[in-house]
């Protein structure tokens, strides 16, 4: 289970009518590549948004993949901040209040990130590893374009396992179509207690 942020007040909850449906001014691309090819895109990807500035959240689907690419990612200069679930909570809070005030602007992480991180400053969210659900997906994209945000900003999936494209096509249709994503409703409805 992901451990609870003390620090409540940074958290940003959407409000329930867009809970489902993808922000219409951030842009959706999906890049269909062979698993090797994603480290040189996503290299490229950063050399390019270096120039333009904005914060960018890289999602992993696990905390060794995290490690891993951060490894690369030092090896190229990019400087950046790790957020994986194996981190203590303290560590996790001061990776978070680090980035949240700028002083590094690329943070690679799991799903641990896409939920309550209040991300203003990001500009571009890479799904290096394609989300295993929709509901994942969403979260994740809502992490970019939000309000107080200077640049509408992106989402670039990169797809490389035929089983993600089924859930491509369900993002891009009813992000075409400016509906919410089939399946969603029953999902994340507010607790009791509010979540």
């Amino acid at each position: 289970t992901l451990a609870k942020f003390t620090d409540v007040d940074r958290f940003v909850t959407l409000s329930t009518q867009s809970l489902h449906r993808l922000p219409p001014h951030v842009q959706q691309k999906f890049v269909r590549l062979k698993g090797r090819d994603k480290l040189p895109e996503l290299l490229q990807l950063l050399k390019e948004h270096s120039s333009s500035g904005g914060a960018v959240l890289i999602f992993c689907n696990s905390a060794s993949t995290v490690n891993w690419l951060g490894y690369i990612l030092e090896d190229h200069k990019i400087k950046h901040l790790r957020l994986q679930g194996q981190m203590s909570a303290a560590a996790r809070a001061g990776i978070f209040a680090s980035f949240q005030k700028g002083d590094v602007s690329v943070l690679v992480c799991t799903d641990l990130a896409s939920r309550g991180l209040d991300t203003s400053s990001v500009q571009l969210v890479v799904n290096y590893d394609f989300p295993d659900t929709l509901q994942d997906y969403l979260h994740r994209a809502g992490r970019v374009g939000r309000v107080g945000s200077k640049a509408p900003g992106a989402v670039v999936s990169f797809v490389t396992h035929r089983w993600d494209v089924d859930l491509v096509r369900k993002i891009e249709t009813a992000a075409r179509k400016r509906t919410g994503l089939p399946g969603m409703d029953s999902i994340n409805k507010p607790s009791a207690k509010g979540g």
